[in-house]
């Protein structure tokens, strides 16, 4: 008798049939994966080529297996008729696919059962908005990204995702190769499954590609999805403006994408690639700026110490450096205007667009004597500007502005005059000094004597008196005349540190933040007095804040200073400061010597600076070491406090 809840199947035998059944043919007529169940002992009987390919599993690993080994949570295994129920399939490769299951009895007692499942519909309305709605939240992380290794990562993570896929790559369009080559990516993702480099003839031009194992192979890369044992194969192009940009692949077991999923993905791949290009072009511009760091190594050897402001352009006219001078004209630092127009940054009564025009153009210009430029505040300050461009090969690869401040140029020079001036004096005054002093030492014990001999009233007292003022003054003027050539004499007072070090941070800070270094510095007590030399202890602190900037310069990061009370056992109490920077540490064989003369682990350093520190720390009768660590280096001071 018929079944009206539940329709006959065409192949389901009676009871006495089922001895004779081969189950395995059985199987194979249902168009859906699906499996054949003996209910009483818990064993899998045959299953049929679809559920083969959906999970990977070869049939002489099921059958005659427990139900457990497909589904992991435990199922009621009774009839459903026409009704489904959700599951999670087990596949070979360790991934769970979900599934809708609807069981069917193959006998009339029900001890044998037909599973069979069907992968849900991507048609389905519900899900495909969901499938939208994850594009959109993927899309979203894919554009916060800042590089193109995460962009790309971020969007095969989402193509796994989507598809259930066991492996998905990315691939980026190296030019000068013109070939693809693949992005490292999460080791999840299972990208190392694909060649390192795709050949152009196996990438498709402008349209998604899907490869079923149904079909030929006609690619390097279909051969390999067919060698893995994979059942589809999709290559989803990046394309740009009409431009190949790069590929992400997925490839997995079960059913293939289907057209309405496709469609979602061409959505994928459209904003997948306007973040590329976006990406591409920073650090393009950002390659530029290191290929014109090597193309101008005069200017890098130099820029951190000339007075005139250096301003690297490139070709597009954005700002890719500034040095420490420029800064200090402008008032702005170098990564607050990194890639912004030159325009925008260099603002006059003048426009410099015919400089730039000439410097695109392979032509060194200069602006005249009368060109006002204005600061960050509005401040204006007379200027002159040379244009240089900079070739490489034929190409112009960048363009160096050099700015000179003509309102400081006598101050300049006076100062240059002046520092001449100190040169010759420190050369000759060894010679003289004592010649000079000797006679003023005459002349004063002279004054003395005669002052002694005299009354307050007498008309020359206040002469003498006088006389005995110059001479002293004379005294000073020598010593101080000797400080030039011979070692320097301290002169110990109360100093302040909280007011000191604050003070360095703040000169340094254009340079600190140039390089993407953070700085902290705390102080407890709020005003500790050590007993030093202001000029000698200054100059301890900058060394220590120059080697640490050196430190970090490449990957930027953090500088701490720290000032607070020492061990209480220490006689006299001393106050310790930590400089602590976050950079690559300092190697072991070095530690033990960085203090002596000419050790430095800087290729451009002169090895002096921590010698130096080190005697003027000792002349303040403290002390100076050192913990050093990969991922970081303090320095300990420890300086007397003041009485």
């Amino acid at each position: 008798m018929a079944n009206t809840a539940s329709p006959r199947l065409p192949f389901e035998p009676d009871e006495k049939d089922l001895q004779a059944l081969d189950f395995a043919l059985v199987m194979e007529l249902i168009p859906s994966a699906a499996l054949a169940y003996n209910r009483s002992n818990d064993l899998i009987i045959s299953i049929n080529q679809k559920l083969q390919e959906l999970t990977a599993f070869e049939p002489q690993i099921l059958n005659g297996q427990s139900l457990s080994t497909l589904i992991s949570l435990r199922l009621d295994t009774n009839p459903t008729g026409k009704e489904t129920r959700s599951v999670q399939l087990k596949t070979a490769g360790g991934r769970k696919i979900q599934a809708n299951l609807q069981i069917r009895s193959l006998s009339q007692t029900n001890q044998i059962v037909a599973l069979i499942f069907t992968p849900p519909a991507y048609q389905d309305e519900t899900q495909v908005q969901q499938v939208g709605f994850a594009l959109v939240e993927s899309l979203l992380k894919i554009q916060s990204q800042d590089s193109t290794t995460a962009a790309l990562n971020a969007a095969a993570e989402t193509l796994h995702h989507l598809l259930n896929a066991q492996a998905a790559a990315a691939y980026l369009l190296r030019q000068s190769e013109n070939q693809l080559t693949r992005v490292r990516l999460n080791t999840d993702l299972q990208s190392s499954q694909f060649p390192e480099k795709i050949r152009s003839e196996d990438a498709p031009l402008f349209q998604p590609h899907i490869w079923k194992s149904n079909q030929k192979p006609v690619s390097s890369l279909e051969e390999l999805a067919l060698v893995k044992g994979f059942h589809y194969l999709l290559v989803l192009p990046l394309v740009r403006r009409n431009e190949i940009l790069g590929q992400l692949i997925a490839a997995g077991f079960g059913s293939p994408p289907t057209e309405d999923i496709l469609r979602e993905l061409d959505f994928l791949a459209a904003g997948t690639a306007s973040n590329l290009e976006q990406l591409t072009r920073m650090e393009n511009a950002q390659r530029t700026v290191l290929r014109t760091k090597q193309v101008v190594q005069l200017e890098h050897a130099v820029s951190d110490n000339i007075e005139e402001g250096l301003i690297i352009l490139t070709p597009d006219l954005c700002v890719a450096e500034m040095n420490p001078s420029a800064e200090m004209m402008l008032g702005y630092a170098s990564s607050e205007v990194f890639l912004q127009k030159a325009e925008m940054v260099l603002i006059g009564n003048e426009t410099l667009s015919a400089l730039y025009k000439s410097a695109q153009q392979g032509i060194a210009t200069k602006a005249g004597n009368n060109l006002s430029l204005n600061t960050r505040t509005g401040k204006s300050f007379l200027a002159q500007v040379l244009c240089i461009p900079v070739m490489t090969n034929g190409r112009l690869s960048s363009i160096v502005l050099i700015l000179r401040d003509l309102s400081q140029s006598e101050q300049i020079r006076a100062h240059t005059q002046q520092l001449e001036q100190r040169a010759f004096l420190g050369e000759v005054s060894a010679i003289f000094a004592h010649e000079v002093k000797n006679p003023i030492n005459s002349i004063m014990t002279g004054l003395q004597y005669i002052g002694m001999t005299m009354k307050p009233g007498d008309p020359h007292y206040d002469l003498v008196s006088r006389l005995q003022n110059d001479c002293l003054r004379l005294t000073h003027l020598m010593d101080s005349t000797l400080t030039f050539s011979k070692p320097m004499e301290y002169h110990f007072a109360p100093v302040d540190l909280a007011e000191m070090l604050p003070n360095i941070l703040e000169r340094w800070a254009p340079r600190l933040t140039r390089l993407n270094i953070r700085y902290n510095f705390d102080a407890n007590p709020e005003h500790p007095l050590v007993k030093a030399d202001f000029r000698a202890l200054e100059q301890v602190f900058v060394n220590l804040v120059s080697n640490a900037a050196q430190a970090m310069e490449k990957k930027g990061g953090t500088l701490n200073i720290r000032i607070i009370n020492a061990a209480e056992h220490l006689v006299p109490p001393q106050y310790e400061v930590i400089v602590a920077d976050s950079g690559p540490g300092i190697p072991d064989d070095i530690k033990a010597h960085i203090f002596e003369p000419f050790v430095t682990t800087n290729i451009s350093g002169t090895g002096l600076g921590l010698a130096i520190t080190k005697r003027i720390v000792s002349a303040h009768k403290g002390t100076i070491n050192l913990e050093s660590y990969p991922g970081g280096t303090m320095f300990h001071v420890l300086l007397p406090k003041a009485e």
